[in-house]
């Protein structure tokens, strides 16, 4: 037990004001850099992304229930026959985290994602004992890489919130590992929470990563130095530190591991996939998986963007080979002008590609340099990082250590997109470049001079070496053959002569940028050009780098007003027709299927926007039921299809007069020994009459058959996204079938006002025994996930509360033994 000394908080170390008010420009200076970069924000506008417009079709339904109801709704039915809201924007009631973060929101979006970019990076490397000159440049090195800017245009917020967190959890995880125990320990804390809550598991997962070699460095570091005490603190408080975080997110997180059994990242529940083979995956498909896998060659786009062509498509000037075509070909001027501002010049592996992952030349040039300079331990984490990041990006055109990975790795398979994984580089990467900047400036002019020619050999080898290798490309893209049979060998043969000059033209502006930093660093080595002006310039040349690279990327005519960012989805003639429909019912777009998120704005949808789907709609789907047997979308109270005209070619509507309606009862149970089975029957049954169960410990207390009974009656009385009620009359004891979707956690039956079991049937809707008589049906969603989380979260608040009391309490007591020590000795 440690008792408080009165005396024990005199001796409070002083503040440096100097430096307390430097860090204070920097900050503001970075906002001001921030909402420069997003001027448009000034006027009032807003950045229209792509991927928020499908989250707004999804929420809809949330944020008009919390209106309407002043209640959070942990369940929407307006997409995918219904689904949890936990991956929606939920609101927990111990969302601790959320006034800090709203501390965080001073700045507009994106504004303050890349603010939050900035200053996460400059607190690193002021933990890194970097001048704050050098800190600067390290931290705009980071913000304004593409792929970080990149991922804010498209509307991955989650994302890039995740990532702007990274280096205050890694500055954390140093200050333990260094024995910095209060400061680490609030750090490390506090920025895993604010990371985790992010809500994007997947980065969480890469930064984790990223930790464990971090630790394994230090970890053989401090046994070497047989430090086993300070190894032993250390990791403990890193643990404690990962629970606590975890702690203040485990609403989240148990209502997400609930949901992700329930949703395609889980463990499939079929034993036959839809080729008829055997199905054994427990997490996502692996092509599914691998289908953003970054290519080796396609790596080198990380110091020259258009190594590979490039994004997906891109824009060429009208001394293009491709423009010249098309004026040859007829194709008037301004229509050619048109065109060439979307040229098909990518040639990697990967399907689509909004921009390349650029780091910029003059970064890896000093990166470089890093290497020759770091010697200690930050070196080796630093270039593990990039190797493992790199390596695991190649997915499947590196599927020795892919396939390692996905099968024995603990849920490296429940996400997509390995290319993702650059994000470990895209962080290490700048760090390095400014350690090798810093420690450039700071050592004698001998060893400047010897590593810096180093630097200038490693560099310019790597750029030759990959202007030779043009003679071993064929510049084919994955879409040429399409090409080439549409539109002829010349209009290919244009497009690869341009991709061969973007090759060329990007690897001599990489040699022009990495040339010109290692010449400014050499000639202020010669005392020719003051450090007070070199570095400001080595700082000038990188963002310029980098942002010109981003220039062909970011797009400004994305910023509109507010008025036109929430009026993304217009009303169409046909969802005025089908908005005049007042009963309950779901419409399915066979013309966009399971995906876009636009229906579900307007109407109860089948289709919907979301990585991580209900598992059974998406099987139903994927095994083609709903086109083999029409009575599958007539029990998914499918009303209105809209569809396109095979002759006009246009979008209409269409009405499905055979909908089964909101619930109906059945004749016969029929029990089936397996889920594959269960498929089988539905696809080759008529489903009105009859429905499908497993035949488990579960649907024991079934029997088959129910007598008919043509004036019983099911009719939908109230209802709300998390509540449903009925009523109910019939003669004789029934069993009837809900158009909803069955979720085993949180959906709760009451009959009269008595418990009743809901069943499992048709594969993914509910059913139950319906008594006799006159009745009142309620199902009600009341997760229990959210109410043990609660009281969780707040458990691990008060734990941490008490451990920040506690180092306190010893740091304090610990400065005050050394005052003392140091007092007795002189």
């Amino acid at each position: 037990m440690v008792s408080i000394d009165s005396n024990l908080f005199r001796k409070i170390p002083k503040v440096n004001l100097k430096k307390l008010g430097t860090h204070v420009v920097v900050l503001f200076g970075f906002g001001f850099v921030a909402l420069t970069y997003y001027s448009p924000l000034l006027q009032g506008k807003v950045l229209m992304q792509s991927d928020i417009n499908q989250y707004r079709g999804m929420s809809r339904q949330i944020e008009e229930h919390r209106k309407k109801y002043n209640e959070e709704t942990y369940w929407i039915d307006n997409a995918f026959v219904g689904m949890p809201t936990y991956q929606l924007g939920s609101r927990y009631p111990a969302d601790v985290l959320l006034p800090v973060y709203k501390l965080l929101r001073v700045f507009p979006r994106p504004a303050h994602n890349l603010f939050l970019y900035l200053i996460s990076m400059y607190v690193l490397l002021m933990v890194l004992k970097i001048n704050w000159r050098y800190a600067i440049i390290g931290s705009l090195a980071f913000g304004f890489s593409t792929y970080l800017l990149i991922i804010l245009q498209v509307g991955h917020n989650t994302k890039a919130l995740a990532l702007g967190f990274i280096p205050l959890v890694v500055a954390g995880i140093i200050l333990l590992l260094k024995q910095k125990r209060l400061c680490g320990f609030l750090l490390t804390t506090l920025a895993l929470a604010f990371q985790v809550r992010s809500n994007h598991y997947q980065m969480t997962y890469y930064l984790l990563m990223l930790i464990g070699l971090i630790i394994i460095v230090y970890v053989i570091d401090l046994i070497r130095q047989r430090e086993f005490k300070n190894l032993l603190t250390s990791i403990a408080l890193i643990l404690i530190s990962g629970i606590l975080a975890l702690g203040i997110n485990t609403t989240s997180l148990l209502a997400t591991a609930e949901y992700t059994s329930f949703s395609t990242r889980g463990k499939s529940d079929l034993k036959i996939d839809q080729e008829g083979t055997v199905a054994t995956s427990n997490g996502l498909d692996y092509d599914y998986i691998t289908e953003y896998s970054y290519g080796l060659f396609e790596t080198f786009n990380l110091i020259a963007p258009r190594i590979q062509g490039g994004a997906s498509y891109e824009q060429l000037d009208q001394n293009s080979h491709f423009y010249s075509y098309l004026v040859k070909s007829g194709i008037p001027i301004r229509d050619a002008k048109q065109i060439i501002e979307q040229v098909p010049t990518y040639w990697g592996d990967q399907p689509i590609l909004e921009a390349p992952a650029y780091i910029g030349a003059s970064v890896f040039f000093l990166a470089i340099l890093g290497l020759f300079f770091v010697r200690n331990n930050i070196r080796v984490w630093l270039l593990s990082g990039i190797f493992l990041s790199i390596v695991l990006s190649w997915g499947k055109n590196f599927p020795l250590l892919t396939n390692f990975f996905i099968d024995y790795v603990p849920f490296y398979n429940k996400f997509r997109a390995v290319s993702s994984i650059q994000i470990i580089l895209e962080f290490c990467l700048p760090v390095l470049a400014v350690l090798g900047l810093y420690h450039y400036s700071q050592s004698k002019k001998k060893t400047q001079i010897k590593f810096l020619f180093r630097t200038f050999i490693v560099f310019g080898s790597v750029i030759l070496i990959l202007l030779l290798t043009k003679q071993l490309h064929d510049f084919s893209g994955l879409n040429d053959s399409f090409y080439q049979q549409n539109y002829g060998t010349e209009f290919i043969q244009s497009l690869i002569a341009d991709r061969k000059v973007v090759f060329d033209e990007d690897l001599v502006r990489a040699l022009l940028y990495g040339v010109s930093v290692g010449v400014l660093l050499w000639v202020m080595t010669l005392k020719k050009l003051p450090e007070k002006y070199a570095i400001p310039l080595i700082g000038i040349i990188i963002v310029t780098d980098l942002l010109t690279v981003n220039s062909r990327y970011i797009e400004t005519d994305y910023f509109v007003s507010k008025s036109q960012a929430e009026n993304t989805f217009q009303l169409t003639d046909i969802d005025r027709q089908i908005l005049t429909d007042t009963t309950r019912f779901r419409v399915y777009n066979t013309v966009s299927g399971l995906v876009g998120a636009r229906d579900a704005y307007f109407h109860r949808s089948v289709g919907g926007y979301h990585a991580a789907k209900p598992k059974r709609l998406q099987n139903l789907f994927d095994y083609g039921l709903p086109v083999a047997n029409p009575d599958i979308l007539s029990m998914l109270n499918v009303k209105y299809l809209i569809a396109r005209d095979s002759k006009s070619g246009s979008i209409e509507k269409k009405q499905n007069s055979a909908s089964f309606g909101v619930a109906w009862y059945v004749d016969s149970l029929r029990l089936v020994s397996n889920y594959d089975q269960l498929l089988a029957e539905l696809k080759n049954n008529k489903l009105r009459n009859v429905a499908f169960l497993l035949d488990s410990p579960q649907n024991q207390d079934l029997h088959q058959n129910f007598k008919a009974d043509s004036l019983a009656k099911i009719e939908l009385n109230d209802s709300r996204a998390n509540y449903l009620k009925y009523s109910s009359s019939s003669n004789h004891d029934g069993f009837a079938v809900f158009s909803e979707m069955y979720y085993p956690k949180g959906w709760y039956l009451t009959i009269n006002q008595k418990p009743a079991k809901i069943y499992n049937v048709n594969y993914l809707l509910r059913g139950a025994i319906i008594p006799k008589g006159e009745n009142i049906i309620e199902f009600k969603f009341t997760p229990n996930v959210v109410k043990l989380g609660t009281n969780l979260t707040y458990t691990a608040l008060t734990i941490f509360i008490l451990f920040c009391i506690y180092l306190t309490i010893l740091h304090f007591r610990k400065n005050r033994i050394n005052s003392i020590v140091s007092g007795s000795s002189s």
